[in-house]
């Protein structure tokens, strides 16, 4: 059962849903900001992982406009709006809602992998730093806890 979140604009809905439902429209998000966008090699992006994960999707109507997963022990992946959509409270929504399902799930702890240019992003949902600077698909990223 899909469940919607706040959004900040009435044509805007964010669902929990599954990789089996809703990877087309996923996928379609994910290719163009991460692949198109920030040049991730396409075999990086698509992981094999997406089947065990709970994922959300931001449709306005019944576009697709953003998308999260989480993984069932509370690690938050993939997080993406497409770039005519940033700054519009949508990522935060998405985020809201991707942290509501992890606190749901009981996990011992909730936290990401931020590329750095949205560490201050994920700050203002409470998230913290933790630990090094590292890379992941050439992208400098740093691990984030919310406390």
């Amino acid at each position: 059962m899909q469940k919607k979140s706040r959004v900040p604009s009435d044509s805007i809905k964010i669902f929990e849903t599954s990789w089996s439902q809703s990877s087309k429209e996923i996928s379609e998000v994910r290719h163009n900001v991460f692949v198109v966008e920030q040049s991730v090699p396409s075999e990086i992006e698509m992981d094999g992982k997406d089947s065990d994960c709970i994922h959300f999707l931001a449709l306005e109507k019944s576009k697709p406009i953003g998308a999260a997963r989480l993984q069932k022990y509370g690690k938050i992946e993939r997080v993406s709006v497409l770039r005519e959509y940033r700054s519009k409270g949508i990522g935060t929504a998405i985020m809201k809602r991707v942290i509501e399902s992890a606190m749901d799930l009981n996990v011992e702890k909730i936290y990401l992998h931020s590329q750095m240019d949205s560490k201050i992003f994920y700050q203002r949902l409470g998230f913290i730093e933790l630990g090094q600077i590292f890379y992941e698909a050439n992208i400098p990223h740093i691990e984030m806890i919310l406390k």
